[in-house]
């Protein structure tokens, strides 16, 4: 069994979905006698630091990142921050640029302003590594990747859609809804003039970092981070994207590692990164008129009220269903590319297509209306007789902005709040249905407690997971409108509607879901990802300086993960 006492870096940034899996890590970590320090948003510093861990603000270390300018504002998170960069290099909308175009031409420059603040954060003043292990975030931190391989430093990476794969199709879809292929974002990437004097400069101060000349499609630079380092897959292989024979052979010449470890749960109760809103002033109002959505994080708010009422409507009526209604953390949050206020955009960056707004209030709409009880006027509570009478009860997780239920009429069975303790209701075996954007988390999640699905994606991976619902068995997918005409919006409800009622009545879907769950159970979870964690932590070289190992020749990809492989399946068995 490994020793205890080591000292693992969790890295995650401003991204709820990413960073949730690896509460339940941390917390099986600490619980084990090991140290934990995040270097995370300040929104999830409640949450974090209930899994016993440490935290640090991103805003603060990632100084080159977050204020380049000493003379100007400090950015207030990282979106913002990578927003500004895209602005302070004429790589915006305003000059033409798509977000997948934003993101070719300034990965580079976004390299060389994060990289320095990881070898500050994982190094001390003497050089001397202050971790043992770093596990992070390989889709909004691939950055870490490559500071654990130049500190040589164990590093595991989080990766929380389904496998390569999904990563590969994610970004090549994008990609082609603004008129580029992967190989165009390869060749930007390295073609544009500021992009390649980043290139330079990071070539010049690490002589030994590798930069892939193929980032984006043969991409594994974000997978390899430090000897020995391993991806985790937050879903089981049965159900990882399949990968394209490019980036297969890419995978298998880098001798990248996955290990597919299913859903990470965390325990009951447990608090978790949800939905957020960055403007400060966007505050509630100062009245006294009681509000059902209320203007709170998850990270105040560790009220178990839905699954409370949800226990109530069973023991009023034992045949009482639940339909469990969530659109995720990210469309509901003030985002400025993928949240409440924000629509797709086309190569050129112009908007179209539905708000997130529209979204979730065509959903809510959808759901009230198909499912919703009547008001009953006076005497006993029209909700207790709705539950008597067999209407299901809808328990909705709104999010956190304050018009989430703006003009909808909410019927007595339904239950809204800003906050929702997801794992612990689907994991109470009471809900039949669950409506949600099909991120990955969500998916997992679902699938592991035999719960099927209608999908409601709104952007990245969730098109794909609804597919796969679809192509499953396990649900029904409804695409996100492209126009906002009344017509079309009055069209999304009434396939919503339709959806919803088919998943709802037909046994199929919850049989094919029950499936999923009986494959999923023995994927090891949490567990198992700490395991690896200490397992892979073993090797540390707490003495090799930062320095030296910043500077000193380096083995290739393969030749080393050939060495240590034998090993590190060894120790992750004792």
């Amino acid at each position: 069994m490994p020793e205890a006492g080591k000292r693992f870096a969790f890295c995650f940034s401003t991204a709820s979905g990413h960073t949730n899996p690896s509460f339940p890590i941390a917390r099986q970590l600490v619980k084990r006698g090991h140290s934990v320090t995040y270097l995370s948003s300040a929104v999830f510093k409640g949450a974090i630091e209930a899994t016993g861990a440490a935290f640090v603000d991103e805003v603060e270390e990632l100084s080159e990142l977050m204020q380049p300018d000493p003379a100007k504002p400090r950015a207030e998170n990282f979106m913002s921050a990578f927003l500004a960069l895209a602005t302070e290099f004429g790589k915006d909308a305003a000059h033409g640029y798509g977000n997948i175009k934003q993101w070719a031409a300034t990965h580079n420059i976004a390299i060389e302003r994060q990289l320095p603040a990881f070898l500050r954060f994982f190094s001390e003043e003497n050089g001397a590594l202050k971790f043992d292990a770093a596990v992070y975030d390989n889709l909004m931190l691939g950055v870490v990747a490559h500071a654990c391989r130049l500190l040589n430093l164990p590093a595991v990476a989080l990766c929380t859609v389904a496998g390569p794969g999904s990563m590969e199709v994610l970004t090549r879809e994008m990609a082609s809804n603004e008129g580029m292929t992967l190989e165009d974002m390869d060749r930007l990437s390295f073609d544009d003039e500021d992009g390649a004097k980043a290139v330079a400069r990071l070539r010049e101060r690490y002589p030994s970092l590798e930069l892939p000349s193929h980032p984006f499609s043969c991409g594994t630079w974000q997978y390899i981070g430090g000897p020995r380092a391993m991806t985790l897959v937050t879903t089981i292989e049965p159900l990882r994207d399949p990968i394209s024979d490019n980036v297969s052979e890419a995978l298998r010449a880098a001798d990248v590692r996955f290990t597919y470890i299913g859903p990470s749960l965390d325990v009951k109760g447990a608090k978790r990164a949800g939905g957020f809103i960055f403007d400060a002033h966007n505050e509630e109002p100062e009245d006294d008129e009681p509000k059902l959505h209320r203007h709170r994080s998850d990270l105040t708010d560790s009220s178990d009220a839905p699954l409370a009422a949800l226990q109530e409507a069973k023991q009023l009526n034992a045949s009482v269903v639940a339909i469990y209604i969530s659109l995720g953390t990210v469309i509901t949050s003030d985002m400025p590319m993928s949240g409440w206020t924000a629509r797709l955009t086309d190569a050129e960056g112009k908007e179209y297509g539905i708000t997130g707004k529209q979204l979730c209030q065509s959903v809510f709409t959808a759901a009230f209306e198909e499912f919703g009880a009547s008001e009953r006027g006076e005497g006993r509570s029209s909700y207790a007789q709705a539950c008597e009478e067999g209407a299901p009860l809808l328990i909705v997780s709104a999010g956190p902005q304050l018009d989430a239920l703006e003009g909808l009429s909410v019927p007595p069975n339904a239950l809204c709040r800003s906050y929702v303790a997801q794992v612990d209701i689907l994991q109470s075996d009471l809900v039949d249905m669950f409506v949600t954007h099909g991120g990955q988390n969500s998916f997992m999640e679902s699938m592991a407690n035999g719960v099927p699905l209608v999908v409601v994606p709104g952007f990245a991976d969730q098109p794909v997971n609804g597919r796969k619902a679809e192509a499953m068995g396990v649900g029904l997918a409804v695409a996100r409108p492209e126009e906002d005409t009344e017509a079309v919006l009055a069209r999304y409800v009434q396939d919503l509607r339709a959806a919803m009622r088919s998943v709802f009545e037909q046994e199929k879907f919850r049989a094919k879901a029950r499936e999923m769950g009986a494959l999923i159970a023995g994927a090891g979870g949490s567990a198992r990802a700490a395991d690896i964690a200490e397992a892979i932590a073993a090797t540390a070289r707490g003495s090799e300086t930062a320095a030296a190992s910043a500077t000193a020749p380096r083995k290739s990809y393969g030749d080393m993960f050939r060495e240590m492989s034998a090993q590190a399946e060894a120790e992750a068995s004792k």
